[in-house]
């Protein structure tokens, strides 16, 4: 009796097990299928041409940088060079938007313009670069681009403002702090958001960069403002209790349920076995059990 019951129990588990391992395998081929397919902007796939031309011009400017924080400027002027070849012969429809396309451009001839200067200014050189490269990383990955690690800078120099709002002082120099830690990432953000994303952000920093002595509720306030568009550039901002659950998760959610299903009633069913059981009485005689 025991023994049936114990199998019953067991082939229940092992069946949850079975479908807790296919939900988790079902999540991560869609998420390697997406990355394989190169999925970016609007959720449309770049062929694997195009994804090949992004991959090689991102490894460029990877190897452009690291060139330009090591100080070997001759090697990096020839990949500088190499980059701004390889986005000429692209095609960015579909991978991001004519704000997006300008903004890698201009990142691009401001790097190749400091690199050939007579007089070399090291630390606009690597703002120049880590533009470069942190634009050319925005094109390939749309969910997780380099930029985003820039979160926890772009917080802390906010709460920096905050307290200057507060106390009435030194608040442009805490504004032009911020500006320049943005200015980083700026070119990235207008690749992978939509232009009126940055231009919210930048009046609110102009906003400060013009008041010298602000103080009050309402300088306060668009420290919020600028605190929210942080989380919503980042996309930081905590999801309600009854948000719709992503499209991306549904499957893992809807395995989960249907297997959960499956569990209790075969559990029910081994109950209801276990219980018929113990309610049959061997009669002696012939060693035999007689049902």
């Amino acid at each position: 009796m025991f023994v049936r019951h114990g199998r019953w129990l067991s082939a229940a588990w092992l069946l949850m097990l079975v479908t807790l391992l296919l939900a988790a395998c079902h999540g991560g081929e869609h998420k390697g299928g997406e990355q394989a397919a190169g999925g970016n902007h609007d959720g449309a796939a770049i062929d694997p041409a195009r994804l090949k031309q992004l991959q090689v011009l991102d490894e460029t400017a990877d190897r452009m940088y690291e060139e330009v924080m090591e100080g070997r400027l001759l090697e990096a002027r020839e990949l500088i060079r190499s980059i701004g070849d390889q986005v000429v012969g692209m095609e960015f429809a579909g991978i991001t938007t004519v704000e997006g396309l300008e903004a890698l451009t201009q990142a691009i001839t401001n790097a190749r313009r400091l690199m050939n200067a007579v007089q070399t200014e090291p630390d606009r050189l690597r703002m120049a670069a880590a533009q470069v490269r942190l634009s050319t990383d925005a094109l390939l990955h749309k969910h997780q681009p380099l930029w985003h690690e820039y979160y926890q800078t772009l917080k802390s120099d906010t709460e920096q403002l905050r307290e200057a709002v507060r106390s009435g002082q030194n608040i442009i120099l805490s504004a032009q702090q911020l500006q320049a830690h943005y200015a980083v990432i700026r070119p990235a953000v207008l690749i992978s958001r939509p232009p009126e994303a940055s231009g919210r952000i930048e009046s609110l920093i102009a906003y400060f960069m013009q008041q010298a002595g602000s103080q009050g509720e309402a300088a306060l306030q668009n420290v919020d403002e600028l605190m929210r568009a942080w989380n919503e550039l980042f996309r930081k901002q905590e999801m309600s209790a009854y948000t719709p659950l992503d499209v991306e998760q549904r499957p893992i959610y809807w395995s989960l349920v249907i297997g959960s299903i499956i569990v209790t009633v075969l559990c029910f069913v081994a109950w209801r076995k276990y219980e018929s059981e113990r309610q049959i009485k061997p009669v002696s005689g012939g060693g035999k059990r007689v049902e």
